[in-house]
Order: C-alpha cells, then structure tokens, then sequence
C-alpha cells in the first residue's frame, strides 16, 4: 500500500511550510533584496532591459535624472520615452538584438567601442528633451549574459555630463541575474559586507586593478588595488559607521547629490597601472528590507584624462600669468564680461594701480580716465569696432601685425605727475574653438619719444635757436 501523505496545517488551517524550505525561501528573499540594494545603491543612472526589450529595472538614480517613475516604465519596451520625442532603439536595445552593425545609423559620430568590456559599448549625445533645457549624456550598453554565456537581456547606463558626470545599475529579480548586472557592469565595482569581506568584484574592476575576482572575493584585501600598503577604503568607514573619520583619510570628501547616505571623492593611486590613475570613487550603504546595514558598494571611474586636461588648462594659465608677469611691457587682459583677470607689474609701476585692487573687476578705465568710458579693449570685446572712432578719432588705426586688432597713441594727463604718453594695442583672445574669451591689451610709454620729437619739430621751425 501507498503511504498517504499527511500535510501539517497550521491553527489556522493552512499549510505549513517545512522550517527548512522557509528558511531557504526568505534567505533567497533577503539575498535578492541585498543584490536590488546594490543596484539602488548605484549612484549612475541605469536602466536594465531583458532580451524582449522589456525593462526590468529602472533605478532611482534614473528616476531622479528623467523625473519617470520606476512603476511607470517597468515591464513595458517604453525605454525611448526619457531620451527622445519619439520610439526608436536605445542602445541596448541595438545589442540585445545583435545588431551592432545598425549603431552607426543611430550614433553615427558618437560611439565607440569601451575599453574595458567586450560586447559594450558607449556614446555621448545631447537629449533637448530632458531638464528644463535639455542635458548632455555619456552612457555606455552591455549585453548581459548567464553563467552558461546565453544573453539574458542589456544594460545601459547613463552619466549626466552637462555639470560633470555619473552612472549605473538598476535592481533585478534573482540572484543570478543581479549579479550579471553587476559583473556585467562597465563601472568598475566592489562590494563588502559587514565584515569587510569582498562579496563582488567585477569585470571592469579586474581590468583597472589588474586583479582577478578570484584573488579577492571572500578577503578583506581590497586595499591592495588602491594602496601600497593595508589602509581602509573609503567603503570600509561606511561599513564601521564610523563617518566622521572620512575627512581624515580622505580630504574631498562631498555627499552625492543623487544618493542619501553616499559619498563621493577623488584622489591618485600611484600604483595603479603604469604611471598611476585618477579615480572617482563612490561609496553606499547596502541595506536589508529592514534597513539594516548589511554591506557597503564602491564604484570607481577612472578620471585620470580629465584631470590631466585639468592639469594642462592649470599648467597653461601658470605659464600665460609668468609671461605677462615678465612682460617688460604693461598689459593686462579682461574677460568677455569685461572683467580684469591679469594686470602685470609692469602696468603697476606705470599706473600705481595695484593687481590686487582691480583683478575681478571691471574698473581698469580708473588707471587711464578721470570717469568711467570703455578701453580699447572693452570696444573690441563688445564687437563695437565702429564706437573706435568715437573715442579714439585720429588716433588710431588698425594693427599690421595681428588681425582684429588697432593700435592708438593718446596722451594721458592723470597718468604720472604730468601725464604720460602711452601707445596700446588691443587684441581680442579666442579659445582652441574660436570662441571669444577675452581681449588684451598692451601699453608702452612713449613720453621721451613724443617729448623728443616735439624738440625737434620746434627746432626745425627755428633753426636759429
């Protein structure tokens, strides 16, 4: 005879569960509710797509950037609402589809290959339709793939770059799927639970750090990517709640703007790749459903190209301030706002006008006129060619020497104790872009010449004298 099986009700009539499949059940409850943790906790804006282009997660950091709830776009194709005025494929949907060959109908100009992922790849564009006046956005899309390589569907994230930069991941529903999406991820990306230990350490990360997955999960090592000797990261401070401290090792510190409980800094690793790197990195606290603190995920960009131009634009304006500093000719330069932003010495011994008192204003008419009227150098950045003649007339004439430029001689009776006769050349200064950003102006003076030149002229009137 068959046994017959006896399903224990509960005082309520209803079927137990077995303890141990409970158990189970709610431990995969929690382990997926950490992964979505992780996912939220991303301070780049993401969306995550499945193989029928149906999203599946839509994070809050996206929510915060195209004002789109998360309940109103998930399960449905309708990704293209955030980024354009009508339907048309966003870059993941071009992967999951295998049809990379189309993305230079779409982004033709604007995409390239990443670095650090195969089967990726990101793009920069402006989208009129996002804020009040449009934003500029860089994001990247990678195919998402199982243990066994089959694709399970893509992600996209997005940085908004229009004000400086961002990214990342969204939630999914199982644990497998969820950490495709973080291994998956083109951020670089680690994260530690409560005892410090590394729980993930993707693909992006393995590349920048030169440091399989396999040497760090389930260690407290991680410091060994970033330092040259054990210190804490920036994750592990979150970790022991021990905020206040996270000036202390790290000086820039600044809360995001898109996450609560996140912060962000910056800082050099020398011994990252061959000359060291510059890293963003991004810190947040994993919670449970209960809010308890259970992890904490870093995500790092590499900003190393940046930072060089940074350093460049930085290097450049030292030099320009040195050469106008040794200029043995007085000049200064405003800006397109007319505002001062050098005034070498030389021009502080010829006007007794001091740098400090005028650099940042728009008064540098006090160091030739009695009252306020524009400089040559005013008139040329207001594009008000025609107004020379109004106050320079007989004057001045344009430069042989430099395009859109004229030169004067004037005599100026406030400069020195009996005035002074100076001849100025004004210049405008454009960018790399041929963009106006500002004008200059040189100053020599020509006293003893003019002084010279009278004494002659008078004694070529009266040669007997």
């Amino acid at each position: 005879m068959k046994r017959k099986t006896v399903e224990k009700k509960g005082a309520g009539g209803g079927v137990k569960t077995p303890r141990g499949k409970r158990a189970i059940s709610e431990k995969s409850t929690e382990s997926a509710h950490l992964l979505q943790s992780i996912i939220q906790g991303f301070s780049i804006p993401a969306f995550v797509i499945g193989k029928d282009h149906k999203i599946i997660y839509w994070n809050r950091a996206l929510e915060h950037l195209t004002n789109i709830s998360m309940s109103a776009v998930v399960g449905t194709n309708e990704q293209w609402r955030s980024f354009y005025a009508e339907p048309r494929p966003c870059m993941a949907d071009l992967l999951v589809d295998g049809a990379e060959g189309r993305i230079p109908k779409w982004y033709a100009g604007k995409y390239r290959k990443s670095d650090l992922l195969e089967e990726a790849y990101e793009a920069t564009d402006f989208f009129p339709t996002l804020g009040e006046k449009g934003r500029w956005l860089r994001f990247t899309a990678a195919l998402i793939r199982e243990a066994d390589g089959e694709v399970v569907g893509a992600i996209e994230t997005l940085e908004d770059i229009t004000e400086r930069m961002a990214a990342e991941l969204t939630q999914r529903e199982s644990e497998q799927q969820l950490s495709s999406i973080i291994e998956g991820s083109p951020i670089p990306t680690f994260v530690i639970g409560l005892d410090h230990n590394v729980i993930y350490w993707n693909r992006a990360l393995e590349k920048l750090s030169r440091i399989p997955a396999k040497d760090m999960i389930g260690t407290n090592r991680h410091w060994r990517a970033f330092y040259a000797k054990e210190r804490p990261c920036m994750s592990d401070l979150v970790v022991d709640q021990t905020l206040e401290t996270i000036p202390e090792w790290y000086g820039d510190v600044a809360k995001s703007k898109l996450l609560e409980d996140t912060y962000e800094a910056e800082g050099f690793f020398p011994d990252l790749g061959d000359g060291g790197r510059w890293l963003k990195f991004t810190v947040s606290p994993l919670r449970s459903s209960r809010g308890a603190l259970v992890g904490c995920i870093e995500t790092l960009e590499d900003i190393t190209e940046r930072k060089t131009t940074e350093q460049m634009i930085v290097d450049s304006e030292r030099i320009l301030h040195s050469i106008l500093e040794g200029f043995s000719i007085a000049a200064f330069v405003i800006d397109k706002n007319h505002k001062i932003l050098y005034w070498n010495r030389a021009l502080e011994k010829l006007t007794r006008v001091k740098a400090a008192a005028v650099i940042g204003t728009n008064q540098q008419w006090r160091a030739f006129y009695g009252k306020e009227r524009p400089c040559m150098a005013d008139l040329l950045v207001d594009s008000a060619v025609e107004k020379v003649s109004k106050w320079y007339s007989g004057k001045y004439r344009k430069s042989d020497l430099i395009d859109n430029a004229y030169e004067a001689t004037d005599f100026f009776p406030d400069l020195g104790n009996s005035g002074r006769w100076l001849r100025f050349t004004a210049a405008l200064i454009r960018d790399s872009q041929g963009e106006l950003v500002g004008a200059v102006e040189t100053l020599e003076d020509i006293t003893e010449q003019k002084l010279a030149e009278d004494a002659l002229k008078r004694k070529g009137k009266n040669p007997s004298s």
